[in-house]
């Protein structure tokens, strides 16, 4: 069988509007360096050979249609961060409020960044067991209600946004 991995870049389409905003956030929020740009795009590589390739069009902004149950979010992890939360939210991403599934002890963040990507932010040195799964004395009811909890938050983003329509 044929094997696959996970690259180590991303790319996305946005509109040609939120240039400036996605290059403020990713350079100086996330500390993320442009490596290529014209007209028509933008590279950012990030901390640990992670890239994300903007590419700027005349698009419509569907940014809050990114928040539907169908939402991929990108994990980002910090070594401080309630200063990086605080950094986040002061500089205008939109905090979404779904439950971690962690334990109340671990901080963490679920946002949208400036060009309509959705992250999750955790500690540098949180366990990722869960999502190896190889966690020892896992709790499945746990699991499952922490998973049910994520899911009714992300339907209630979307049937908000499908009411404004």
């Amino acid at each position: 069988m044929a094997k696959v991995i996970i690259g180590n870049a991303s790319a996305i389409m946005v509109p040609r509007k939120d240039r400036d905003s996605i290059r403020k956030f990713y350079c100086d929020i996330l500390g993320g360096k442009i490596v290529k740009e014209d007209n028509e795009k933008d590279i950012f590589h990030l901390e640990e050979e992670f890239y994300i390739l903007f590419r700027y069009g005349n698009v419509s902004d569907e940014s809050e249609f990114l928040r539907s149950p169908r939402t991929l979010w990108l994990q980002i992890k910090s070594d401080n961060v309630e200063e990086m939360k605080q950094k986040i939210l002061d500089f205008g991403a939109m905090k979404l409020d779904i439950p971690s599934g962690l334990p109340q002890s671990v901080p963490y963040l679920y946002f949208q960044a400036p060009g309509g990507l959705v992250f999750q932010l955790l500690p540098i040195n949180e366990n990722q067991s869960y999502y190896k799964g190889t966690e020892e004395g896992s709790n499945t009811a746990k699991e499952k209600e922490a998973e049910a909890l994520k899911e009714k938050a992300m339907s209630e983003a979307a049937l908000k946004h499908h009411h404004k329509i």
